[in-house]
């Protein structure tokens, strides 16, 4: 049991803090352990963690699967946060490979139990993407609404990675609603904040963000984009939130 416990311990820290190295060697070593894992919860949460590490190697079938298993078991177990974390980790899957109707479901379990236990990132988190979820399903104004609510608690928490989330996410939105300076500046905000404490996107999450720069840069070209995006890059977090409320991106663009 010692032996799992670290495992599971260096493989959410390895995805946590984006040391893709770290976390993949932890589940390569968890994996022919978890099923001799006689704890209910350990075991529960080390599926979890097997699908978040899955993520990064884009096992989006091993993510999605070990995210459910998980999500079934912890159900049954009075964990509340563990549970809204696999509920959150199953619905970011599920958006991700088209089944939104699955993912608004359990986004809005992980939603709905973040604030029973009044936990504000969670609860910014999974706004953000049930934001993100409005937009892919051509909802622009439900999501702004959706975002701007995960902003306010993401401030509240002075949480800087559900900061950076919330960036990323109006950037996808204002490349969506014709803006694409716009969504390079966010984009280059919350790529610059996460830089400077140290912090990466989650997995699934950078492959997104690298596809909408690539979205973003052949709309405006390369030396506009560069130039915009470093500009953003630069954004302190307080101009960063001043340039995601200025809707007409007055005295936001580079240059």
């Amino acid at each position: 049991m010692p032996r799992a416990e670290l495992l599971w311990t260096a493989t959410a820290t390895g995805v946590e803090v984006g040391d893709d190295q770290l976390a993949l060697a932890a589940r390569e070593r968890l994996a022919p352990v978890l099923d001799g894992i006689g704890d209910p919860f350990l075991h529960a949460a080390g599926q979890l963690v097997m699908a978040w590490a899955a993520e990064i190697v884009a096992d989006l079938d091993g993510a999605l699967h070990g995210a459910l298993v998980s999500l079934e078991q912890l159900r049954a177990q009075d964990e509340p946060l563990w549970t809204a974390l696999a509920a959150y980790s199953a619905g970011l899957v599920e958006m991700t490979v088209g089944r939104h109707d699955d993912a608004l479901r359990h986004l809005t379990e992980a939603r709905d139990l973040a604030e029973r236990f009044d936990n504000p990132s969670l609860a910014s988190a999974s706004r953000v993407y049930l934001g993100t979820l409005a937009v892919a399903q051509g909802r622009p104004d439900e999501a702004r609404g959706l975002l701007d609510e995960g902003l306010k608690l993401s401030l509240a928490a002075h949480s800087t990675r559900s900061v950076t989330l919330c960036v990323a996410a109006f950037a996808r939105l204002a490349f969506v609603e014709s803006d694409p300076e716009r969504a390079a500046l966010l984009a280059g905000a919350a790529d610059g904040l996460r830089r400077r404490v140290g912090l990466q996107a989650w997995p699934l999450r950078r492959r997104e963000e690298a596809e909408l720069a690539a979205q973003v840069r052949q709309t405006l070209g390369a030396d506009r984009f560069r130039q915009v995006s470093a500009a953003g890059s630069r954004l302190t977090q307080q101009e960063a939130v001043a340039a995601v409320r200025d809707r007409h991106g007055t005295g936001t663009a580079a240059p």
